[in-house]
């Protein structure tokens, strides 16, 4: 199993020999304007270029897995550089008919109870994508859709299970996730990304320590780091907790364009 960071939520997992492109962001440095009333409101994003060009990393996909279609999550640029006839796995059949809307041909829909793709099984896991109660009415006002997806991986040749919690916070959803699924290596988005009136939408590092402590025998990955104008948590930030705690071991957060090898 291999996990590679690109940049931000994009990732290429190669599990069971296939490899899967997660949450393509293929815009280019800086083409998003600053988002006001926000963390850091002078910053355009993506902060930092793609470490590879768009072209080598869609000639190197076998598979797409769009945990949700926020902007920094599917692009328009993603669905230009893209093979149309790409297999593409989507949270559910409203995204999935987004995606073929985009002109994709192979799109299927994520299963709590698993799907398969060349000998791999995907699981889809839930999330809060911020604080219930709260981020659904900004969700609305914005006029997006507030749902996202996690993903479980398993390979009868693999013999570690993987976890990527996607865009969430600590909630019962990735507690119930970590107990069914028992994952080896877990991937979570820790920016701590932050909206005015809502607070956090992803995981910063309270929730990290959630999932330390409930998977006390998994590595944890650090993604979704240093590149997005709304975030609070910085790979700097979170080195500095592995430090402080001893977590060298257990805590894991690569750059843009490093592979992480399990």
């Amino acid at each position: 199993m291999k996990f590679r960071q690109i940049r931000s939520a994009t990732a290429t997992v190669t599990f069971g020999n296939v490899r899967f492109l997660i949450d393509p962001w293929f815009a280019p440095k800086d083409a998003f304007p600053p988002i006001p009333g926000l963390a850091n409101p002078d910053l355009r994003c993506p902060i930092c270029e793609l470490p590879f060009p768009p072209e080598k990393i869609a000639a190197e996909t076998d598979a797409v897995i769009v945990t949700h279609l926020h902007f920094d999550h599917f692009d328009e640029a993603a669905a230009r550089i893209l093979p149309k006839t790409l297999p593409v796995f989507a949270q559910d059949e409203t995204d999935a008919e987004t995606l073929r809307e985009r002109g994709f041909r192979d799109v299927s829909v994520l299963k709590f109870s698993g799907t398969e793709f060349r000998g791999v099984s995907l699981f889809k896991t839930g999330c809060h994508h911020g604080v219930p109660g709260k981020a659904e009415r900004v969700y609305e006002a914005l006029g997006m859709r507030g749902e996202a997806c996690g993903v479980v991986f398993r390979h009868p040749q693999e013999e570690k299970t993987l976890y990527l919690c996607g865009d969430t916070i600590w909630c019962d959803y990735v507690s119930s996730a970590i107990e069914l699924h028992r994952p080896d290596v877990i991937v979570v988005n820790a920016a701590e990304a932050t909206v005015k009136d809502c607070g956090r939408i992803i995981m910063g590092l309270d929730d990290v320590r959630e999932v330390l402590n409930a998977a006390p025998n998994a590595v944890v990955v650090a993604s979704h780091m240093d590149n997005v104008g709304h975030e609070k948590l910085w790979r700097k930030d979170i080195r500095e907790f592995v430090e402080k705690n001893s977590l060298q071991s257990r805590l894991l957060v690569p750059e843009d364009g490093e592979t992480c090898a399990f």
